[in-house]
């Protein structure tokens, strides 16, 4: 990769800000992830999109890089690294969350399936010309999905002391974050202000139902 470390020339420096410490909340979700996977045995990343989330960070760590700078490249990797061992272990548990008998004996296939279907996808979308250099549309398109399966798979799971709240907020800052740059970065692009904004509200959304079953937030007790 012959880029600078961080892309100045291209990007204004309030973007990049947001843009990386965005980016940073996001490799910290991913290590809260791996880590309460290792403690509770059980999977946080709804099942069904597991596979958009990796094959999209595949292609953009390996086919293709963000032109925003090598730290930014460097974080998508990382991301992409933690992430594999989020999908071994969603082929391993991710049959304890809620489905019916017969997605659970095809749940493997259906999750390579889908991984592929989404490498494919993220490869000829910017390909073809219809995503930005950093691959803005694609992510915020999987990461509505992402955003909308956590909702559903909040209201169907009983146990709710299985869903870590510092996750959730580092899911909501890092896409929030990350939605203030492409503001900055895409002022005339309507599409992925309202794909952002849309994140925003289910996260902060989801933060709020599971305040109110857990009856902490951040560690304070709801009155």
């Amino acid at each position: 990769m012959n880029q600078p470390l961080i892309n100045f020339q291209e990007y204004p420096v309030a973007g990049l800000i947001f843009n990386g410490v965005g980016c940073l909340f996001w490799v910290i979700a991913y290590a809260v992830l791996v880590w309460e996977i290792r403690k509770k045995k059980f999977v946080e990343m709804p099942a069904y999109v597991a596979g958009a989330n990796i094959g999209w960070e595949f292609v953009w760590s390996f086919f293709y890089h963000p032109n925003t700078g090598l730290l930014y490249s460097l974080s998508y990797q990382a991301a992409f690294f933690l992430d594999c061992y989020i999908f071994y272990s969603v082929l391993r548990y991710g049959t304890k969350q809620p489905m019916n008998a017969e997605t659970k004996k095809h749940f493997a296939a259906f999750c390579v399936i889908n991984f592929i279907f989404w490498v494919l996808f993220s490869y000829t979308h910017r390909n073809e010309g219809y995503d930005t250099l950093i691959g803005a549309n694609s992510g915020y398109i999987i990461n509505v999905i992402l955003s909308l399966q956590c909702l559903m798979l909040l209201f169907q799971t009983k146990d709710t002391s299985q869903f870590s709240m510092l996750l959730a907020w580092c899911r909501m800052l890092g896409t929030g974050l990350i939605t203030v740059s492409m503001f900055i970065f895409y002022p005339e692009s309507n599409f992925i202000k309202l794909l952002g904004v849309s994140c925003l509200v289910m996260d902060c959304t989801f933060i709020y139902v599971l305040w109110k079953r857990h009856g902490t937030l951040l560690g304070i007790r709801r009155s």
